[in-house]
């Protein structure tokens, strides 16, 4: 039972950091903005916590990989990502929106993983990055 409570604690953590990926991107008026963020980021870390402890009660009859669902999920985020790519009069348009949701992802099995610090980390550095001014055609 106080495992469970951790477990939910990582997935709103991990909200927290998609939120503020998210946020940076709504305010400049991007389509995937806070509450696809925010999904996104809690969706991956429930998958990477169901990758690391889901299979506890068969642990002593079958040996487990942990990072098969990890893998799955970054795998299966190319459908959605490639979704957002889209050429637009010469020049290509969702590439940065993609990247960031792809980090979303990642940020969101970290926490799920449990590490709170990495994570934080990659957010901010996400948000200051998703800043940086982009070469206008």
């Amino acid at each position: 039972m106080m495992q469970e409570l951790l477990y939910t604690l990582r997935i709103l953590a991990a909200v927290a950091c998609g939120a503020l990926i998210g946020w940076e991107r709504e305010r400049h008026g991007k389509r995937a903005g806070l509450r696809t963020h925010m999904i996104i980021a809690a969706s991956s870390a429930l998958m990477m916590i169901l990758s690391k402890y889901g299979f506890a009660d068969v642990m002593d009859t079958m040996r487990v990989d942990a990072s098969r669902i990890a893998a799955g999920v970054i795998t299966s985020f190319g459908f959605l990502g490639i979704g957002i790519i889209r050429a637009d009069h010469k020049e290509t348009v969702g590439l940065t929106t993609s990247a960031g949701l792809l980090a979303t992802v990642a940020i969101g099995l970290t926490v799920g993983a449990g590490m709170y610090i990495v994570a934080g980390f990659t957010t901010v550095l996400i948000v200051l990055l998703e800043h940086f001014p982009h070469k206008e055609n």
